[in-house]
């Protein structure tokens, strides 16, 4: 027969042990209640919504199916790799994507090849050169056009620096000559170091040594005439004041949050 004090403590020890385990059992059902039904749960702790006039709208747009087309510049790759018969002879040797050096704005110099070719910014046009001028080389025919025809970022030319010879013709500008450069590439591995050095010297004759930057364009009456190129008012107000110049500009190092960088935190030089 137990005795009266062993019972007391069984019942006391089942207690203690129910006192232990019931807050798990709580937790667990909370979490449970949480996962499954967030909406619910997190109402709990917030005030009613006011009705929202806007709310069928948006409802609306979050169910559709089909989505919705982002013209922007960071999606434009299609057109940069885009194979075209007139593309710059520089993308021989120097690839589509040409620019590496500076890491802080390689990806914005980048996606500038889409639209943009080598020559008009490595290729400075003098002041006094009023034979000079930009105008958009069709990506296909190599036509000279006043305008091009695309969307947002998406043009069927590319911009060149164009010569206005005597008699009114206009001509591509191509500063490195192109039998030359196709010389080179056939015979380069044979070349020893030296003469290969001395190879790109003469190549590289007609390029400027600093290039044009982000702020000789994008500012008013800049490098680049953008309405001249056929773009309309409120663009060519937008492309002079463009925000990321001011960016590049006065930050000289970019510091990324160390749980995304995986690097050593001291930014990108």
């Amino acid at each position: 027969m137990t005795k009266p004090g062993n019972m007391f403590k069984r019942v006391g020890l089942l207690l203690l042990k129910g006192a232990c385990i019931l807050p798990f059992f709580i937790l667990g059902g909370w979490l449970l209640h949480l996962v499954y039904l967030p909406d619910v749960a997190i109402s709990k702790y917030l005030e009613p919504s006011k009705p929202d006039p806007e709310k069928d709208v948006f409802k609306a747009i979050l169910t559709q199916e089909a989505t919705t087309s982002r013209e922007h510049f960071h999606m434009i790759d299609a057109y940069v790799t885009r194979s075209e018969p007139m593309a710059p002879l520089c993308l021989n040797c120097h690839g589509t994507y040409p620019h590496s050096k500076e890491k802080k704005i390689r990806s914005i110099l980048n996606f500038h090849n889409g639209f943009i070719a080598c020559a008009v910014c490595h290729a400075r046009k003098r002041r006094d050169a009023t034979d000079i001028s930009f105008a958009w080389v069709d990506r296909i025919t190599g036509s000279i056009e006043d305008r091009a025809e695309g969307a947002y970022g998406k043009y069927s030319a590319k911009i060149f620096p164009v010569r206005t010879m005597p008699n009114n013709a206009k001509i591509v500008v191509r500063p490195v000559h192109e039998n030359a450069a196709r010389q080179f590439l056939k015979y380069k591995d044979v070349y020893s170091s030296d003469q290969i050095a001395q190879a790109k010297i003469k190549l590289h004759a007609n390029i400027s040594p600093k290039p044009v930057f982000c702020s000789d364009c994008h500012q008013k009456n800049g490098y680049l005439d953008f309405m001249a190129l056929g773009f309309p008012p409120q663009r060519v107000a937008h492309l002079n004041s463009s925000e990321v110049v001011g960016l590049i500009d006065k930050y000289k190092t970019f510091y990324m949050p160390a749980e995304i960088d995986f690097g050593d935190g001291k930014g990108i030089q």
